[in-house]
Parts: C-alpha cells; structure tokens; sequence
C-alpha cells in the first residue's frame, strides 16, 4: 500500500468514527430525553452510582464538566428529585452529593440506555466480532492519547 492509498484509508476511517459518534450520540439524546433526563446528567448519575457521596469538584473533574456547569446541573437534579446535597460534616464550605431512591432508578434506566445502544451496535456481530472490535477500539483511543502526549 502506498502513502496515497493510506492516506485514502485514513480519512475513510475518520468519517466512519464521526458518523458512529455522531449517530450514537444522537441515539443516546433521545433515549435520554424519553426518560426525562438533558444532556450531562446521564453521566453524573453514573459517577454518583460508582462514587455517592463525592464532592462537586471531582464530579466536575471525573466527568470532564466545567464546574460551574455541575452546579447548574445538580441544581436542577436536586430541583426533581434525583439527587440530595449534604454539608460536609468535617468543612460546612463543601458539598457532599447523594443519590436519592429516585436517582437510582434513573440511573438503572440509563445503565438500560446503554445497554441497548451497545445491542443495537452489535447486532449480526459473532462474539469474535464484538471482541475484535473492542480491540481495535481501544487500540485507537490509545493512539490518540499517545498522539496527545507528543
């Protein structure tokens, strides 16, 4: 294969990976928004399942979210229900973040999002495919972040 022919594959390969993402992400918003939920709060509600009672700022951290939009959007989460903000019993200045009963089922609903978004993304695959894939995947998020560091 000459530099042409893989430089030809390379932008083949890159509008394949928008397309997916963009497609996926549209898929997600609107489940998402079936259940009632905007953009962001999927995330957080994954965080909170693995890390209840984290404080705001590894929220924003974690999930990769500017700090003054986690507190936008945990106003709102705590507005309808999903989530409960405590005092720091050992510093009153900081926030601990808490699940409610009703943010759990939410986040059940979104772990079921996923989960279906994935079967959908698979379907006709053998499990060698589905491994493969997952393969390659990670071999690409590797590289970009290795491409990062240079």
């Amino acid at each position: 294969m000459n530099n042409l022919e893989r430089d030809l594959e390379a932008i083949k390969l890159h509008k394949l990976i928008i397309k997916l993402s963009k497609i996926h992400r549209r898929k997600a918003h609107e489940a998402f928004q079936s259940i009632g939920l905007t953009e962001g709060q999927p995330k957080i509600l994954d965080y909170l399942y693995v890390n209840d009672g984290c404080i705001q700022r590894e929220i924003a951290s974690s999930c990769n979210i500017e700090p003054a939009t986690v507190t936008s959007l945990l106003a709102n989460m705590e507005k309808v229900g999903l989530i409960q903000r405590t005092q720091n019993a050992n510093d009153k200045r900081i926030l601990n973040v808490f699940l409610t009963e009703e943010g759990r089922a939410k986040q059940r609903e979104v772990k079921n999002v996923f989960e279906n978004l994935d079967k959908i993304c698979v379907s006709g695959f053998s499990t060698q495919d589905i491994l493969d894939a997952e393969r390659i995947l990670i071999r690409l998020h590797d590289n970009l972040l290795k491409g990062d560091r240079k």
